[in-house]
């Protein structure tokens, strides 16, 4: 669903609906489109940013094992 579509459907629910039902609707239509959008929720992206901090910090410090590693067998 593109932006215009998802503009297009918000403006209907506005046109037809009044009062409580409008934000009712206007939740589910944002929430369908948002889910066409392949768009993740701020604690997803907070799980996958920290996941991805772990593994930066593993990657370092394997890669500074490996430089160690290297010059021990380059001293020998």
């Amino acid at each position: 669903m593109t932006l215009d579509e998802l503009a297009a459907q918000l403006k209907a629910v506005l046109a037809g609906n009044p009062g409580e039902d409008l934000q009712k609707n206007l939740r589910a239509t944002l929430s369908a489109g948002l889910a066409r959008m392949d768009v993740v929720t701020r604690q997803e992206f907070d799980v996958q940013r920290e996941m991805l901090a772990a593994l930066r910090q593993q990657i370092d410090e394997l890669t500074a094992k490996v430089d160690a590693l290297e010059r021990e067998s380059s001293a020998s």
